[in-house]
């Protein structure tokens, strides 16, 4: 996995591990996490406040691995790039907030170190809309967690590759399901 590629020892690993992470499980824009603030963020809720295209406004939701990883990143981790007091959730090594361009950079760095050829953040915005999708999450959702005013924007995520569908057949075969319960009914001897 890439994450495993970065070096958590440091406090810039670390934060990329963090950003990586959260950006795996919420699916917001690099764009949106420059702008968040530690008071975007609610740990109570688990959810992060953002500022989306169109400066429109919208919480996204965050799981309990990412709401733990975030809570020990602000009180253990930001701590040491925090020396002029910023409140940007994301900072650089020289403690400003952390730049679109930064974040491409962090990317670019990880994909080279790690062996992974294509490696950007907005993958990583696609790869959490189809796993989603795949846990069982409705576009519906999606679309309003991915921030998207149409359903449109929403359907290119519904494209899987092959594997990915044949796996979900597997898991959900009719016929499958059928023969499970078939072979809990008794058994008749044939003539």
């Amino acid at each position: 996995m890439v994450a495993g590629a970065i070096d958590r020892s440091t406090p810039t690993g670390y934060r990329n591990y963090v950003l990586v992470l959260t950006i795996l499980d919420c699916g917001a824009r690099e764009s949106e996490f420059c702008g968040i603030t530690l008071n975007d963020v609610d740990l109570n809720q688990g959810s992060i406040r953002v500022m989306g295209k169109g400066a429109k406004e919208r919480n996204v939701p965050i799981g309990q691995c990412v709401t733990n990883l975030l809570d020990h990143y602000i009180h253990y981790g930001r701590p040491k790039l925090n020396r002029k007091e910023n409140d940007h959730l994301f900072l650089s090594k020289d403690s400003n907030p952390m730049t679109a361009n930064a974040i491409k950079l962090m990317f670019s760095r990880l994909a080279k170190k790690s062996g992974v050829g294509r490696l950007h953040a907005h993958l990583c915005r696609h790869t959490f809309a189809v796993n989603y999708l795949l846990n069982g999450g409705d576009i519906f959702t999606l679309k309003e967690i991915l921030g998207h005013t149409t359903l449109e924007m929403v359907n290119h995520y519904l494209h899987f590759t092959k594997a990915q569908i044949s796996d979900q057949h597997r898991k959900y075969s009719p016929m499958d399901k059928m023969q499970e319960q078939l072979r809990n009914w008794p058994q008749f001897d044939t003539p």
